[in-house]
């Protein structure tokens, strides 16, 4: 016998049977598991926006955890605004309030205080509002840099070559008016952080500045959308209007949309079934009408193989018009479904596409059925 031989034999097995550990683990994860961090995580990014927050009001933090690529925290926010100028106060919806005066600067400098009291006003330091929005940007980075060194690493399963993401959207734009001028000083923010870079900290081969030093950020204003991504959005809000749709509708054809690095398009989307008037309800896309709860709810349950059906059909008929992305990117899809309280479908759904299934079946070397078991539909509930 050749020990020789046999040795390396072993060793050979041996890592084939490591490395086809590691494919597996990588493969899949405890959902549950992974589940509860998020919540957890979702929580403590939460808790930090809302301490000792002079400017910005988080509402509903929700994290997502995609395959292959990691966990992205998306945070709708939304500020309030008390402007006033020229005898005039106008005031919008929020929990958090920036306090304008008019200055006798000529060029609109303002005196601002930003404070969550209504009832007082302070005369603070001038500021234009591109230095107020400076000013926000600051803060909300200080506290989404906080997350992703201090916390991010609670989020278990991840591989070193995925990444968390944070989102921060705002619904409304702050929008400043001094006399007849106005000025909109806010665009949505993001920022990334390596599990390889966290890892590295931990075991001390990197120090905090320089872990902080490798988080991306990105904002609207370094982000240039393609022309065919907003047509695509504008399609695709257009199938689902009620003139059109067959099940659920939306009511704007205005799709929240964003553009991530190594990850593709994330799409958000809320839908409706049916309008009520004086305890009776009318689904609009099939015009029944007069309907009970208990028979509107059955009707709007039943609809729902339906609608995820089709879904999956017009993304994979409209998603070939996107063109610009790369194909190991994707298209996913966040979408709240219409409320039906004691219904077996779920509250929410993500539909996941790679680019290059889209590809392959625009260029007819993937059949559609094969193309649409390739489109991911996950389930969710709140």
């Amino acid at each position: 016998m050749n020990i020789i031989n046999t040795t390396n034999q072993i060793v050979i097995v041996a890592l084939l049977t490591i490395n086809g550990y590691f494919q597996s683990f990588s493969q899949s994860i405890d959902q549950e598991r992974m589940d509860r961090d998020l919540i957890i995580a979702e929580n403590i990014l939460s808790t930090l926006l809302t301490n000792e927050n002079p400017v910005w009001h988080q509402d509903n933090v929700e994290g997502s955890y995609i395959p292959d690529y990691g966990v992205v925290f998306t945070m709708p926010v939304r500020a309030g605004i008390l402007f006033e100028g020229k005898g005039q106060v106008f005031s919008s919806d929020g929990n958090s309030v920036v306090f304008i005066e008019d200055s006798d600067d000529s060029d609109y400098d303002m005196q601002i205080n930003v404070n969550g009291n209504k009832t007082k006003i302070t005369k603070g330091q001038n500021l234009k509002a591109k230095e107020l929005k400076e000013k926000i940007d600051s803060y909300l980075k200080e506290q989404i840099q906080t997350f992703l060194i201090d916390y991010a690493d609670l989020i278990g399963q991840l591989q070193p070559s995925q990444r968390i993401v944070v989102q921060a959207k705002d619904r409304k734009n702050f929008e400043f008016h001094i006399g007849i001028n106005s000025t909109r000083t806010s665009e949505n923010l993001s920022a990334q952080i390596l599990k390889s870079d966290l890892i590295a900290h931990k075991q001390g081969k990197i120090s905090r500045e320089e872990l902080i030093n490798r988080i991306k950020y990105t904002s609207d204003e370094s982000t240039e959308v393609e022309k065919d991504i907003k047509l695509f959005a504008t399609i695709f809000a257009r199938l689902y209007e009620p003139d059109i749709s067959s099940t659920y509708y939306v009511a704007s054809r205005n799709i929240e949309y964003d553009r991530l690095e190594n990850l593709g398009l994330t799409f958000n989307m809320k839908f409706y079934s049916s309008s009520s008037d004086k305890g009776f309800h009318t689904i609009r896309t099939t015009g029944e009408s007069y309907l009970t709860q208990e028979e509107r709810n059955k009707r709007v349950n039943a609809m729902y193989p339906e609608f995820v059906q089709s879904f999956k059909e017009n993304l994979l008929d409209y998603g070939r018009t996107v063109k610009s992305l790369e194909p190991d990117e994707m298209i996913l899809f966040k979408v709240r479904l219409t409320e039906c309280k004691g219904c077996e479908m779920p509250d929410e759904i993500e539909v996941t596409v790679k680019a290059k299934t889209l590809y392959d079946y625009d260029s007819r070397s993937l059949s559609r059925n094969k193309a649409l078991e390739m489109i991911s539909v996950k389930e969710k509930n709140t």
